[in-house]
Parts: structure tokens; C-alpha cells; sequence
């Protein structure tokens, strides 16, 4: 290009300037569309901003209604063993677990549809991508089992208020993991924890027998007997479990990824029920194994277990990793401690039970501990 096309060049480039600008001065329209472009660039920072706002407020909220499911968990299973005959763990959670993973069937062709979709650090085999959500929903199920499992077996060494204490200690446990794994806890989260595990305990040491036995507040040691050791290592599995779903949610779609879980941790449940049913055989024979769910032919003991494995089994599963995909695990820990909040209200307005003060102040704490988190 020679010397006076490119001036003819830059002259015209100037002429679309002055003309879009508005202004015969180049310096003031050059001015003018700097300032568009930084306006611009300020405008998609602010939206990309209010975006990441909503987004964490639509995760806090889905928590909170994940908390009130969970809440319904433990008043529907004090109406189930309200009932003559009721089953007992093993059984109780065999059928809800396979209950929560027959209420995936009627999405298996939206679970395929995901499955074909996801990519993987760009993998394109389906078999391979099958195998890996397979792995990832073995290891939720895991640590979910373990929670449960762990606690049933702790309870058998050590009396309920002092299960209920160390149970709650892994709103504490999981910030600790995240630390560990180089992951940013900011201060309000911090203080968020330690105010809802002060709530969790009021609510715990209200719910302990009200006679002289050693289970009592007056009472309580912190020394630690293997039963404390066994559901701690509860604790920290439940911990495990919403540290490890925060990584691996963002991966996988929560369908498919929670049927397949469900389906494992059902199986998991059936390996116990299926113990449980050989020890009783030789300890009586079949009488004994009958003995584990007397009242089977219940319909309303069906119906609550249905409840338990759609609502606060099912669909809370699914939409707490909705939940975790826009909020930090030592955050959704602190939401999810509202749990024993609604279980108390659901409690009064359903069971008629009266909450003390005690419980008030503990339910108190755990609000204003969501609020700081």
C-alpha cells in the first residue's frame, strides 16, 4: 500500500469516527468512543456480577428448602414408628432406599439423554463417561451410607445425646476439609459455623432425657468412649459427602447422577438388611427375621416410607446438588443445620410436641448462623 492510500485510509477512519461521535473534534470523539467501550466492558462486568448474585441467593434458597425436606424426614419416621410393628433400621432403610431409586424410573430416558450429553475432560466414549459417573456416584453413595450406617452402630456404645453432639460437630469437620484441600473459608462462613454448632448443641442437650440418668446435660464428658469415636467417624463421612458432592456436582447432571447413587446406596442398604437377616436366623430362625417388620401390611406405614424416599430422599438429593453447584460446602453445611429447626416446627404443627426455650435459643442461632454464612 503506498503512502497516500494508507492516508486516504486513516482520513476515512477518522470521517466514521467524527460521524458516529456526533463532534467535528477527532481528539473529543476519540474520547467519546473510549469511554462507550470502557462503559461497555463496566456494563457486562456489573451483569456478569448481579448473575453470580442470583445464582448464589437461587443455591441458598434450594438449600433451605432441601433443610425443611430433611426436616419432614424425621417427623415422618416418628409416625412410622408411631405405628404397631414398625420395621426396624435395616429394613426401614432397605425399602425407603429402593423406594428413592424406583422414583428415577420414569426419567431413564432423560438419564440417557444427559449421559450422551456430558463431556469429560473431552471424552467422547460413552462406555468411558458411563464409568466414571458409575465411580462418582459409588463414592457419594459411600459416604452417604457411611453417615447413616456409622451412627446406627455408634448408638449402640453410647447414649442419643451424645450421638446427637458429635453427629453435629461436622458442620465444624467440613470447613476443616476444605481448608485442607487449599480451598478459600471466608471469615463470616467461619463464624457461621461456629454459631450454628453452639444452636445445633442447645438443640441437642434439650433433647436428652429429663431424668438424673448420665445422659443428661448436667452430665456430659467430653471423654471419648468408642461408641463417640464410631459416630464421630459419622460426622466426618457426612462432611465427606457434601465436601466431595460440591466437586463432583459440577460434572455430572443432577438426574442422572443421583439415580445411579440412589440405585448404589440402595444396594449398600440391602447388604446390611441382608446381615441383619442371617444373624437373626441363627439366633431363631425365620420367626426372628419376620420379627424385623411386623407390621408390614400397614398401608399408612407405606405411605410414609413413599413420602420419606420421594421428598426428603429423591428430591432432596437432587436439589442439594443444585444448591451446591452455586454455594461453597462449609456454606451449604451451615444451611443444611436448619434441618432440627423445621423438624421442631414441623413437630408442633403436625405431632403437637412443645418446643422449650432451650430449643428456641438453639434454633435461633442456627437462623442468624444461615444469615452470617
Amino acid at each position: 500500500m503506498s503512502g497516500e492510500d494508507e492516508v486516504l485510509v486513516v482520513n476515512n477512519e477518522e470521517d466514521s469516527l467524527l460521524q458516529a461521535s456526533g463532534t467535528n473534534d477527532y481528539s473529543s470523539a476519540l474520547s467519546i468512543a473510549t469511554g462507550d467501550s470502557e462503559s461497555e466492558i463496566k456494563s457486562v462486568s456489573e451483569n456478569d456480577h448481579q448473575e453470580g448474585d442470583t445464582s448464589r441467593l437461587r443455591g441458598r434458597l434450594t438449600l433451605v428448602f432441601v433443610a425443611f425436606l430433611y426436616g419432614t424426614l424425621n417427623v415422618s419416621l416418628r409416625m412410622l414408628y408411631a405405628l404397631p410393628g414398625p420395621p426396624s433400621a435395616s429394613v426401614l432403610s432397605t425399602v425407603r432406599g429402593w423406594l428413592a431409586a424406583a422414583a428415577f424410573i420414569p426419567l431413564i430416558s432423560q438419564m440417557k439423554a444427559e449421559l450422551s450429553a456430558i463431556k469429560i475432560d473431552n471424552e467422547i466414549n460413552v462406555k468411558s463417561k458411563r464409568v466414571s459417573l458409575r465411580l462418582a456416584a459409588l463414592e457419594l453413595a459411600f459416604w452417604n451410607f457411611g453417615a447413616q450406617g456409622l451412627l446406627n452402630v455408634g448408638l449402640l456404645f453410647t447414649d442419643a445425646t451424645r450421638a446427637a453432639f458429635f453427629t453435629q460437630t461436622s458442620v465444624v469437620i467440613t470447613p476443616l476439609l476444605s481448608l485442607i484441600a487449599g480451598q478459600k473459608v471466608s471469615g463470616s462462613v467461619g463464624v457461621g459455623c461456629i454459631a450454628a454448632l453452639a444452636g445445633l448443641v442447645l438443640l441437642s442437650e434439650s433433647g436428652g432425657p429429663s431424668d438424673g440418668a448420665s445422659t443428661s446435660g448436667a452430665h456430659f464428658s467430653l471423654s471419648l468412649s468408642g461408641g463417640d469415636l464410631i459416630v464421630l467417624a459419622g460426622a466426618l463421612s457426612w462432611s465427606m459427602y457434601i465436601f466431595r458432592m460440591s466437586n463432583i456436582g459440577e460434572r455430572y447432571p443432577e438426574i442422572s447422577l443421583q439415580g445411579v447413587k440412589l440405585v448404589m446406596l440402595a444396594c449398600l442398604y440391602s447388604s446390611w438388611f441382608l446381615c441383619s437377616a442371617i444373624r437373626c436366623y441363627f439366633d431363631g430362625g425365620w420367626s426372628i427375621i419376620a420379627d424385623l417388620w411386623q407390621g408390614w401390611a400397614d398401608w399408612k406405614a407405606w405411605a410414609l416410607l413413599a413420602f420419606s424416599a420421594v421428598g426428603p430422599g429423591a428430591l432432596a438429593d437432587v436439589m442439594q446438588q443444585q444448591g451446591q453447584k452455586e454455594v461453597s460446602a462449609s456454606e451449604a453445611n451451615v444451611i443444611l443445620c436448619g434441618e432440627p429447626v423445621f423438624t421442631t416446627i414441623l413437630a408442633r404443627v403436625i405431632l403437637g410436641e412443645q418446643s422449650s426455650g432451650t430449643e428456641t435459643a438453639g434454633g435461633a442461632l442456627i437462623i442468624i448462623a444461615a444469615l452470617l454464612a
